[in-house]
């Protein structure tokens, strides 16, 4: 639970197959980076899905930034490239009053 104009983070991969490819293959097969077996693609999820999901439930998307890893340098950072991993922040929003509501509680 959050309050109104509190924010909510969210830290993901995306599902497509770059993201196959470089997440589950690259980093849990080849670079053995993680434990094999550690993401299910079905269980992935595109921005466009975290989004819909995130305004049905009262959050609104404030940014979102990709987050990228060169393996060779042990280097992370962000981007705006959200194909593979990527970061969301939102905040949920701030309840409007209903003037009924207003009037009731004035009493």
């Amino acid at each position: 639970m959050v309050k109104p104009g509190g924010y909510v983070f969210f830290s993901t991969i995306n599902r497509n197959a770059k993201a196959f490819l470089f997440a589950i293959v690259g980093a849990e097969y080849v670079l053995n980076m993680l434990p094999r077996g550690t993401h299910q693609y079905a269980k992935l999820i595109k921005p466009s899905e975290i989004a819909r999901y995130c305004r049905a439930t009262g959050l609104d998307f404030v940014q979102t930034k990709g987050l990228e890893y060169n393996p060779l340098t042990r280097h992370y950072w962000l981007s705006a490239n959200t194909s593979v991993n990527y970061l969301v922040a939102t905040q949920k929003t701030e309840r409007v009053s209903n003037h009924a509501e207003d009037k009731l509680t004035a009493t």
